[in-house]
């Protein structure tokens, strides 16, 4: 499974001492352990990432060991303003995110941003309900975060999904 991680969880997920660490502990574990990869596209979410300058070096580290896919960024760029033309809602804050989803064919977002979660369901944007992203929230039980955390919800982006070796992984683990 490979899954766009928004920037209001990026910390929570690689950093052990930060409150609800323990929440998204199966994320960091599937990217880390398993067959997980972290999508990454577009100038708004490099310029996002930037800004968290603790997890650059972690997040270069990761992609060195495979555990980054890299989307094109002007198709998600271009994605991004098709999206916001056709919404000019107040609300849609993340439009990149929307437009990296689509653009990658993710499965998977990983968030906390409550607003955005109907339009990662926009049924204009989406080819159907089947194409919907799974949500990895706080308040997903255990049981649905790790029906998500599945090769089900792998994307052709991400192929192949090979996990990596027990000493490169421990490595990784914060």
């Amino acid at each position: 499974m490979c899954l766009v991680i928004d920037m209001n969880v990026i910390p929570v997920v690689f950093d052990p001492s930060s409150k609800n660490h323990d929440i998204y502990k199966p994320v960091l574990e599937w990217v880390i352990k398993g067959k997980g990869k972290m999508v990454c596209g577009g100038s708004k979410y490099w310029e996002e990432l930037s800004r968290l300058k603790k997890f650059l070096s972690y997040f270069n580290e990761l992609n060195k060991a495979g555990k980054v896919v890299k989307v094109d960024d002007n198709l998600v760029d271009e994605k991004m303003r098709d999206l916001m033309n056709l919404c000019a809602d107040k609300d849609f804050d993340d439009p990149h995110i929307a437009a990296l989803l689509i653009v990658s064919g993710c499965k998977v977002l990983c968030s906390e941003d409550e607003r955005s979660y109907d339009y990662m369901r926009e049924k204009k944007w989406f080819a159907s309900s089947k194409k919907f992203p799974k949500i990895i929230k706080k308040t997903s039980s255990k049981k649905t975060a790790a029906n998500i955390l599945s090769e089900r919800y792998i994307a052709d982006c991400c192929m192949p999904c090979l996990k990596l070796k027990k000493k490169q992984a421990e490595l990784l683990m914060p």
